[in-house]
């Protein structure tokens, strides 16, 4: 975020970079926890269109895609808070789905 003064009576203009907004914006992500027996991940295989699509309202689940897979494709929201998100990976992108397998623990074994 940029300050400048302006001439006359310390007037100041303020000059945000949509940059600076996307980083605050993505920190500040606020999840809506479910109850126990409505959390839910559903994985997809889309075979003719060769897509796995992740779908869950998992807080901790939601993080870890986040920091392996990026940006959600959606993200379900009500209020100010995400109630769910999903993910599509291509199927001939193996080492993702591998990442996802090991580091997600998806099936929490």
């Amino acid at each position: 975020m940029r300050v400048k003064k302006l001439t006359g009576k310390t007037k100041k203009k303020l000059t945000v970079n949509k940059k600076d907004i996307d980083k605050k914006a993505k920190r500040n992500k606020i999840y809506k926890e479910a109850n126990k027996c409505e959390t839910e991940t559903t994985v997809n295989v889309l075979y003719s269109e060769k897509i796995l699509s992740i779908y869950t309202n998992k807080i901790s689940l939601q993080r870890k895609l986040c920091k392996i897979l990026g940006e959600p494709k959606r993200e379900y929201i009500k209020g100010r808070s995400i109630t769910g998100s999903t993910w599509d990976v291509s199927l001939e992108d193996k080492s993702k789905i591998t990442k996802i397998m090991l580091k997600a623990n998806i099936f929490e074994v």
